[in-house]
């Protein structure tokens, strides 16, 4: 299983996972097509339960998904059985901050970590708001748009991230949608961020079999994205 050989690997820090949703409306053509290959193969909520109570966790484990599904699990049933299956948090995509009381409390009462999100456009006095009890850590949406490998960030990324670390009450911080290159990784740390979230780049590899070797090579080469720079040898970095 790929989620367990990258759990294994070293080099991922947190794994998030999705439940498929018919209708992904923040996700990219990449992430749409692997939605729809899971749902035709009879993917569901019940089996991603099953398949995260099975793997061998070393790491926290979290969950994207959209607030259809939980609701129609319920709420509460659905977040007890995030907890019952070692899952430490949830991020729902298209769930408004003034929407989610009810899911935030019963994160709060089975120990499970909400996930906020905050954009580009979250205005100052509404992020402190979003942020003011945040946990887990807050996922910082690097642009206006959906999922999908970029080749560059936003020009406005910088004032985001910092913007959401003053916010953040030393919560981490991790950019994400439109990263896929160590470079990418390497700006969001030299930002402050403290980590970066990768999943188009790798769905796509999945996707065109490129093996369980050749994507935990790629990740590896992500994670060294996180690693200050060596000075060369006989430079005074004093």
């Amino acid at each position: 299983m790929l989620a367990q050989s990258l759990i294994d690997s070293g080099s991922v820090d947190v794994l998030e996972l999705g439940i498929p949703f018919s209708d992904p409306i923040a996700d990219g053509p990449v992430i749409q097509a692997a939605v729809d290959r899971a749902l035709k193969a009879g993917m569901n909520t019940d089996i991603a339960f099953d398949l995260s109570r099975r793997l061998k966790k070393s790491i926290p484990i979290v969950y994207l998904t959209y607030y259809n599904i939980v609701l129609q699990r319920g709420v509460e049933k659905f977040v007890g059985d995030c907890a019952d299956a070692g899952v430490s948090g949830i991020i729902i995509a298209d769930l408004p901050f003034e929407e989610s009381r009810d899911v935030r409390n019963s994160c709060a009462k089975y120990g499970v970590d909400y996930i906020n999100i905050v954009t580009p456009n979250t205005p100052p006095g509404r992020m402190r708001i979003i942020l003011e009890g945040a946990s887990g850590f807050v996922y910082v949406v690097s642009n206006m748009g959906v999922t999908g490998a970029r080749q560059s960030l936003s020009i406005g990324l910088r004032d985001t991230v910092s913007r959401t670390i003053e916010c953040a009450n030393g919560v981490p911080v991790a950019v994400g949608f439109g990263i896929s290159k160590p470079a990418h990784v390497s700006e969001v740390i030299g930002m402050g961020a403290d980590g970066a979230i990768v999943g188009s780049a790798i769905v796509d590899m999945a996707a065109r079999k490129a093996g369980v070797h050749a994507i935990l090579g790629y990740v590896k080469k992500l994670k060294e994205g996180t690693m200050p720079i060596a000075p060369k040898p006989g430079v005074n970095v004093s």
